[in-house]
């Protein structure tokens, strides 16, 4: 067990908790105080404690629906109700949020030595939850397999915050990943994809790893979608931009009309094309403008406004960058005056 989080909203009683904490046997790591649980959850994912000690009634988010957030989105964490024994009857309730232990008001510090001693001991035996692990793969599986990679990241921070709350260290935290990509690889054969997966880099840093499994599983996305027909959907997506070339058209609208995330769209697009989207709609908006100003009776501010720009001065800064002229250059040089 490294660090500690306290909440209470009565400065004495977090100044007397550190005290008697850091009496204790064990040393410890960090050990942090927050006046609620607003602060304690915000603190909590700045860095994850593997204890929380909390007070039942504080301001802006009370102990029971601290418990219950921290609950849903950190599980290993253990956590600790301070409660009076007014509050008893009413700290129970935590115990659906997977609330074991309770501290009664007033404390002492034999009680304070004992119970961490019992937490400090039990910490010792946590393992990862192999059904959780499992869910969360299955998770990262369907997210892949639909190709939405806003729910693959989703999937893979929740699973990283998880490997961390059952891990004591940076290395256990990657043994602790080490077997996902094999798991997705063998669960998206089953599905008859066989993704190509390159040697993961040795290393240390538990945020280097995860990055590397993070591209790694960023990869097999864009692998699928070329093998599902990339091609087709991108030119699909190149007609719609074509015909909608004079509007204000962004990377979410056409991704919207396709039916998938805009950062595919992004990816996707320029694998296919071998430039970006954006790349591609300054091109077709500047061949318009050429064939617009080869006819005298068009205004260049308006040719401007026609194809999509929302002032001249950025038309035509667009249309030298491409062509090396400015618009009344072109059209001098196609001899218009």
């Amino acid at each position: 067990m490294k660090q500690i989080l306290i909440v209470d909203d009565e400065p004495l009683i977090l100044k007397g908790m550190v005290i008697m904490l850091k009496q204790h046997s064990h040393t410890f790591d960090s050990i942090r105080t927050a006046s609620n649980g607003v602060k304690a959850l915000q603190m909590i994912e700045e860095s994850m404690p593997q204890l929380l000690f909390t007070d039942i009634r504080m301001p802006k988010m009370d102990g029971l629906e601290l418990c219950k957030q921290v609950h849903e989105k950190y599980p290993l964490i253990q956590k600790v109700i301070i409660s009076g024994y007014g509050d008893f009857e009413y700290a129970q309730a935590g115990m659906s949020y997977g609330v074991k232990e309770y501290l009664l008001k007033p404390f002492t510090p034999v009680k304070i030595h004992d119970l961490l001693t019992k937490l400090v001991s039990q910490s010792g035996h946590a393992i990862l939850s192999i059904s959780k692990y499992e869910d969360w793969i299955e998770k990262i599986v369907e997210a892949i397999w639909t190709l939405r990679i806003d729910a693959v990241e989703a999937h893979l921070e929740e699973l990283r915050l998880y490997c961390m709350s059952a891990s004591s260290s940076d290395s256990e935290f990657i043994q602790l990943l080490q077997d996902c990509l094999p798991m997705l690889k063998k669960r998206l054969s089953l599905r008859s994809f066989q993704p190509k997966t390159e040697e993961m880099t040795d290393t240390t840093d538990m945020m280097a790893y995860f990055l590397q499994l993070q591209e790694q599983i960023m990869k097999m996305i864009d692998e699928l979608a070329l093998q599902r027909g990339g091609q087709d959907l991108m030119q699909k997506a190149k007609i719609y931009m074509d015909a909608n070339i004079t509007n204000s058209l962004s990377l979410e609208d056409v991704a919207e009309y396709l039916g998938i995330t805009p950062p595919y769209l992004s990816l996707l697009f320029k694998k296919v094309f071998k430039e970006t989207f954006v790349q591609y709609r300054i091109t077709k908006r500047i061949e318009l403008a050429k064939r617009m100003l080869e006819m005298p009776h068009y205004r260049t501010n308006d040719i401007a406004y026609e194809i999509g720009y929302e002032n001249y001065p950025h038309f035509s800064r667009m249309f030298k960058k491409v062509t090396g002229l400015s618009p009344l250059e072109y059209r001098h040089m196609m001899g218009i005056k």
